[in-house]
């Protein structure tokens, strides 16, 4: 594997293994951050790949740099159209469930009955 494929196995794992949707959002802006995140860096390659291939005086090098440039567009696409999943990633965090309410009895805050009232001395 190469060690690009090792650093986006290793950052899988690591979201695997988050325990709060808020680590999970810092991870998956990591991939989505519209200016430097991976998928900005993977189609700013494919353009870089095409142009590459552009340089090429075979008639291949046309059609691969037009490959490029749309599998290019395609990754921008799809960063736009995640380009809310952070902050929806971090909209999961629930609150803390309230604690159940507990009933006690007091002396203090009970409400005398008749029975309680006869019973005193005045």
């Amino acid at each position: 594997m190469s060690e690009h494929g090792q650093r986006l196995l290793a950052l899988t794992d690591r979201l695997n293994g988050t325990e709060s949707y808020d680590q999970a959002a810092d991870l998956v802006n990591q991939i989505l951050h519209p200016l430097d995140g991976a998928l900005e860096r993977l189609a700013d390659f494919f353009e870089a790949a095409g142009e590459k291939a552009k340089e090429s005086d075979a008639d291949d090098g046309f059609d691969l740099a037009h490959d490029f440039e749309e599998a290019a567009v395609d990754i921008r696409r799809l960063n736009e159209d995640l380009h809310l999943a952070v902050d929806r990633m971090h909209a999961l965090t629930t609150p803390p469930p309230e604690p159940p309410v507990r009933v006690t009895y007091s002396a203090a805050t009970a409400v005398p009955t008749p029975a309680v009232v006869a019973g005193r001395h005045r």
